[in-house]
């Protein structure tokens, strides 16, 4: 006979109610659905990918930051890792998952000319490889993107020329290069890269460069180029602000690394000129630069810039539909709506997405 005492298991009346509103803000910077579109190979690397062996302070250390040329050794450490193309498409589906974990939908895959021969391979071969890994991902998660191959701005014009010829060959080949970027230390005028740039357009290829200074948003003006990543030095510019929203150029600003790499500049999150820009109607969106280096990620990154402007959901959803409103795809592929409806659904219940969503345009609701 059993005489345990009954258990009352019922949690129906206990469920009712709403969740703490900075949860579901925490739970939505990870859910909605976004476009990473500066983000750097070999900067995304995690210690899950690495190793380093059981000596964990030593091995953690790997990612530790002391200034700007110890940031660029540590580049090329990780770069180096990539030796073979089993390695290269590895290392690529790892730094995808990771941003399909945290809310990215498409993303635009920064690989650096100089770092993608610092393991010995072939660029044809790293190019490759990277792109089977884009299309085992779009298989396995609906992800799209593809490739922004960097040239490297310290090596100069004739060696990004090599780098456009690699690219050019890699796309007849079937590899998804997007377009081309320009960064690493920044010794040369982006002016320089002038006929590269002209070249890359003419050959249907997008173009963007990472800029440092403000001089660098007045070349990538004058050059003409889809996107501008960084541009810190807008803050404080509102002749600069003007000019890049009157052109409609998108920025791709990283919130953690410049608060890493700059606290004499930004000493505080808020001190950041996002929302002064978004303020002043540039079309800026937020993404994650190195994130295994600034120990972070998308979610994270967003989770910081809502609770440091204030953002509630809608403003929180605005920010990403800017990323995907800035991609490299296609205006109307029939992803943007499924992302859309995704996005309304988020922002009413972040826990949760209906399986048949009518809704109105979030946007225009």
């Amino acid at each position: 006979m059993n005489t345990a005492t009954p258990v009352d298991n019922d949690w129906t009346a206990e469920g009712r109610g709403e969740p703490d509103e900075s949860y579901l803000l925490d739970v939505l910077a990870r859910r909605l659905p976004r476009a990473e579109l500066h983000m750097h190979l070999t900067g995304a690397l995690r210690r899950s990918f690495v190793g380093g062996g059981t000596d964990g302070v030593r091995s953690e250390r790997r990612w530790d930051y002391a200034d700007v040329p110890d940031f660029f050794v540590r580049h090329h450490e990780f770069a180096a890792e990539l030796r073979t193309a089993e390695r290269v498409h590895a290392a690529t589906l790892h730094v995808l998952g990771n941003a399909v974990d945290t809310g990215c939908r498409h993303v635009e895959l920064s690989v650096n000319h100089v770092e993608s021969r610092v393991g010995g391979l072939p660029t044809a071969t790293f190019l490759d490889a990277v792109g089977d890994a884009f299309a085992k991902m779009a298989d396995r998660t609906g992800l799209s993107g593809g490739i922004v191959f960097a040239t490297d701005r310290n090596s100069g014009p004739d060696v990004a020329t090599d780098a456009l010829t690699e690219v050019l060959a890699a796309r007849r080949r079937g590899v998804p290069v997007l377009g081309i970027g320009n960064d690493g230390s920044p010794s040369r005028a982006l002016g320089d890269f002038a006929t590269v740039f002209a070249r890359a357009r003419d050959a249907g290829l997008r173009t963007t460069a990472h800029a440092n200074k403000a001089q660098d948003v007045l070349d990538v003006l004058e050059l003409g180029l889809d996107r501008i990543d960084h541009a810190w030095e807008l803050g404080g510019r509102p002749d600069l602000q003007r000019r890049v929203a009157d052109a409609g150029t998108p920025v791709t600003m990283a919130l953690s690394s410049c608060l890493v790499m700059l606290p004499g500049l930004f000493p505080t999150a808020s001190a950041f000129p996002f929302q002064q820009l978004r303020d002043a109607g540039v079309q800026v969106s937020l993404h994650t630069d190195d994130p295994a280096m600034f120990h972070t990620d998308s979610a994270q990154e967003y989770r910081l810039a809502s609770r440091t402007w204030g953002w509630d959901r809608q403003t929180t959803a605005a920010v990403a539909a800017a990323s995907l409103d800035a991609a490299w795809l296609a205006t109307d592929d029939p992803r943007r709506e499924d992302w859309r409806r995704e996005t309304g659904a988020l922002i009413r219940d972040p826990r949760r997405i209906p399986e048949h969503e009518h809704e109105q345009d979030w946007r225009t609701a």
